[in-house]
């Protein structure tokens, strides 16, 4: 384990940590993901039912729409790459997406779910 970690922390320091991903042909980077990132792709990830594994739980989408914009998020830290990830395959699309979110541990990953879920409720219902 600390192996890995010190690999983990040489890489960021080389700018070695980052994933490539194809969505129609095109190479996306995607960097360590931040919170600002992270937020975004959360805001259109929101809906997810709940699963067992991340892969499960981006498997449930069912919109290409809803991909795009998280898969834009997640690489730019914006929407302005969601026009033309969303002319890709859907399947190409939510692989991106695993790397994406590989980035970070599973456990964080279904906790900012869960998060998110409970944010999208509170700010929902509106004040007796």
């Amino acid at each position: 384990m600390e192996n890995n970690a010190s690999k983990i922390v040489s890489a960021a320091v080389l700018g070695k940590d980052f994933e490539t991903v194809f969505v129609n042909g095109e190479a996306y980077v995607i960097h360590p993901l931040t919170i600002h990132k992270i937020a975004g792709a959360g805001y259109y990830l929101s809906d997810l039912k709940e699963s067992a594994t991340v892969v499960d739980v981006l498997h449930s989408l069912k919109d290409i729409s809803v991909a795009s914009h998280a898969l834009s998020w997640i690489i730019q830290g914006d929407d302005s790459l969601y026009e033309e990830l969303s002319h890709g395959g859907f399947d190409e699309v939510i692989e991106a997406l695993e790397i994406g979110f590989s980035t970070i541990s599973a456990e964080n990953f279904y906790k900012l779910s869960v998060l998110a879920k409970n944010v999208a409720n509170l700010t929902a219902k509106q004040k007796r």
